[in-house]
């Protein structure tokens, strides 16, 4: 026997039982051609784990190239701070309201609809593990709670039922579901998929909301009721977000926002049309 075949069989023994005399040779033999034959396998099978392309959450598998990284991790960063400038886009016309003890042409409705629509997205994001989308809701979480206890005071009749009716009614059905599927088997999968579904449904909402004074911008030909400012951030902060839920396959990042951003781009047509006055 050569001297390789015997230090082969010796290392094969080693790795499965401690060989004793008297076992037999062809005992030996198949034992050694199993483990080269499992080692084979395992080879191959990590050359094709290593293989395939990247998956990503809800979507097929998706090759990173150099812009679809670029897409995943700069477009992000930047929706971080376009989304704090669209909550904190009504923040000069709060205070200015504050300060004047009158609302004159602000729309508190967008302002409740944002109060729980933040807090949704921010525990949406937290469920599937997104940096990206829970950090871009802290700000508004915040600054959204603080525009509702400026303006209720100042709120009077219909107006203040409504925006009453809005935050109670939205809150009520939110802690209802997140009470539901804390207390339900549900799997994390199926907790963020109802989450992103709910907090997909409130965004769509509130993209629409400022157009609740469409018949009055139409009869008046004035869209000062529309906030200007709140306008271009919902475009910028849209259009960000939509390629972002695209190159990652989240259909509760680009649904929503894609239909944001078509909302936002009639209110920046109505401002084109009806300028303020």
């Amino acid at each position: 026997m050569k001297l390789s075949s015997l230090l082969i069989i010796i290392a094969a023994a080693g790795q499965s039982h401690a060989w004793t005399p008297g076992r037999p040779a062809t005992s030996l033999g198949s034992k050694v051609t199993s483990n080269v034959n499992d080692g084979i396998k395992r080879h191959n099978a990590k050359k094709v784990a290593l293989s395939r392309p990247l998956s990503v959450r809800g979507g097929t598998a998706l090759d990173m190239t150099p812009a679809s990284s670029l897409v995943t991790t700069l477009v992000p960063r930047i929706g971080i701070l376009t989304s704090t400038l669209l909550y904190f886009s009504p923040f000069t016309a709060v205070r200015q309201a504050s300060t004047n003890e009158s609302l004159d042409d602000l729309n508190p409705v967008p302002l409740a609809i944002m109060a729980v629509s933040s807090l949704c997205w921010l525990v949406y994001g937290l469920s599937v593990r997104d940096p990206f989308v829970t950090l871009s809701n802290v700000p508004g979480s915040i600054a959204s709670i603080w525009y509702v206890m400026t303006v209720l005071p100042l709120l009077k009749g219909a107006q203040l039922q409504t925006t009453q009716n809005i935050v109670v009614g939205l809150s009520a059905v939110t802690i209802n579901l997140w009470t539901w599927l804390a207390l339900t088997n549900k799997s994390l999968e199926q907790v963020s998929s109802a989450l992103g579904l709910f907090a997909s449904g409130l965004f769509i909402v509130l993209s629409g909301s400022p157009l609740s004074t469409i018949k009055t911008v139409l009869s008046t030909k004035n869209s000062k009721s529309i906030l200007t400012q709140l306008t271009f951030a919902q475009i910028t902060n849209t259009a960000l977000w939509s390629a972002y839920g695209l190159a990652i396959k989240d259909k509760f990042v680009y649904g929503p926002n894609m239909t944001g951003l078509g909302f936002g781009l009639i209110q920046l047509a109505l401002k084109l049309v009806f300028p303020s006055k």
